[in-house]
C-alpha cells in the first residue's frame, strides 16, 4: 500500500492498494466501543457499535503505527510517498536530550522548608528526560507522567530545548484547565529559566503571556511579540482560527483536584496536596497489574483549587473530581478517559479512593 502525508502531517492518506488490501485496512482500523451493547443508539438499532478510523482513506497520523502493525500482519507494503516529510527525528538521541537538561539546571538548587534554599541540586529524573526526549522524536503524542511527576519541568525543558536547539523564533501554546494552573505554569516556566537561588548565567529568552488568570501577566516590550501564551481552553475556544497558526508547538495539560483522596501505604487515605516526600502510596505494576507500594520521590505543591473539573460519583458515594482527559484503569485491564466512562464501566485504579 502506498499512502501519502497531507501538508500539515495530521493525516496519512491512501492513494495506493489493491482491493484486498483496502478492505483489509479498514477492517484492521474499525473498532468496537467498550460496553456499546449498553449504549442507546445500539440498542434501538441505529448504530453497530463501531468506530470507523479509516475514514475512506484519510486516517488520522497518530494511527500510522496501527497501518504498519495490519501492513507487517499480512504483509503488505508500508510506502509513504513523501516520506521525507515524515514527522520524525531519526538524528537525535537520548544522550544529547540529557546532557542538555543536566547542562541547563546545573546551577539550579531544589527549595527546601519554607522554599528556602538548599545544597541539593535539582536535576530532571530520569522519566522526565526520557519524555522530553519522545515529544521531541515523534512530535506528535500523549505523555502520561503520574500527578507530581514534573508536567511543567517537561514542558518548560521542551520549551528551553526547542529555543536554543531548533528555532529561537518559535512560538508555544500551553492550554491547561484552570486559572489557578496558568498562573502555576508562569511561575515554574520563570522559575526554571532563571534558576532557584542561584540564578542561571544563560536563560532562554521566554516571553509569556497570560491569556486568562486572576491577574493576567502580560509581556510589555512592544518592540517585541510572547513567545509562550498560556491559557484555559474556555478562554481560547473563542479565538479565531487563523491566531492558532502562528505556534510551532502546541502543548495541553491536564490534573486531579488537590483533594482527591491516594491510597497510601499504610492502608489509610490522604489528600493528594498533602503527600510528601518519603509516603509510601500504593501504584499498580503495569506487567503483572498487581498493587506495589512505592516511595514518593517528588512532590509538586502548588497544585489548583478551581472547580472546573468532572465529578465522577462511585457506587459507593465517593467522588473523584479530575479533568476529562486523565485515564484511569477499569476492572477489564482498559485505560479510559475520565470524559468517556459510562454508567456500567468498573474502575479498579487503586490510587483512588474506591
Amino acid at each position: 500500500m502506498k499512502f501519502k502525508l497531507n501538508q500539515d502531517n495530521s493525516k496519512l492518506i491512501l492513494i495506493q492498494s489493491t482491493k484486498i488490501e483496502y478492505n483489509q485496512l479498514k477492517l484492521w482500523l474499525t473498532r468496537k466501543v467498550h460496553n456499546y451493547r449498553h449504549m442507546k443508539r445500539y440498542k434501538l438499532g441505529v448504530w453497530s457499535g463501531d468506530i470507523d478510523f479509516f475514514k475512506d482513506g484519510f486516517i488520522d497520523f497518530g494511527l500510522w503505527q496501527e497501518i504498519y502493525k495490519c501492513c507487517k500482519e499480512y504483509d503488505f507494503d508500508f510506502i509513504i510517498e513523501n516520506k521525507t516529510q515524515f514527522p520524525i527525528d531519526k538524528d537525535i538521541t537520548y544522550e544529547e536530550v540529557e546532557t542538555f537538561a543536566k547542562d541547563f539546571f546545573k546551577d539550579h538548587k531544589v527549595p527546601g522548608p519554607d522554599d528556602k534554599p538548599t545544597d541539593t541540586p535539582f536535576i530532571p529524573y530520569e522519566h522526565q528526560i526520557d519524555a522530553i526526549y519522545k515529544i521531541l522524536k515523534y512530535k506528535f503524542g500523549l505523555v502520561e507522567i503520574a500527578t507530581a511527576g514534573g508536567k511543567s519541568l517537561v514542558f518548560g525543558t521542551l520549551l528551553f530545548w526547542y529555543l536554543r536547539n531548533v528555532n529561537p523564533n518559535a512560538k508555544f501554546l500551553l492550554i491547561v484547565p484552570s486559572i489557578g494552573l496558568v498562573t502555576q505554569f508562569y511561575n515554574d516556566l520563570m522559575d526554571y529559566n532563571l534558576g532557584y537561588f542561584n540564578e542561571n548565567l544563560n536563560p532562554v529568552d521566554i516571553r509569556i503571556d497570560e491569556i486568562m488568570s486572576d491577574k493576567p501577566r502580560k509581556y510589555k516590550d512592544p518592540s517585541k511579540e510572547p513567545n509562550v501564551y498560556i491559557g484555559t481552553y474556555q478562554s481560547l475556544e473563542k479565538w479565531q482560527r487563523p491566531w492558532f497558526r502562528q505556534f510551532d508547538v502546541v502543548f495541553t495539560d491536564e490534573c486531579f483536584h488537590p483533594e482527591t483522596l491516594i491510597s497510601m501505604g499504610d492502608g489509610t487515605y490522604e489528600k493528594i496536596k498533602d503527600v510528601n516526600i518519603g509516603d509510601l502510596v500504593y501504584t499498580v505494576n503495569e506487567k503483572t497489574n498487581k498493587k506495589e507500594i512505592k516511595e514518593v520521590e517528588y512532590v509538586y505543591k502548588n497544585l489548583t483549587k478551581s472547580k472546573e473539573l468532572f465529578e465522577v460519583e462511585l457506587e459507593n458515594n465517593k467522588i473523584i473530581k479530575v479533568t476529562g482527559n486523565h485515564k484511569v484503569k477499569l476492572e477489564t485491564g482498559e485505560w479510559k478517559k475520565i470524559e468517556n466512562l459510562t454508567l456500567n464501566d468498573e474502575i479498579s485504579d487503586f490510587n483512588f479512593y474506591i
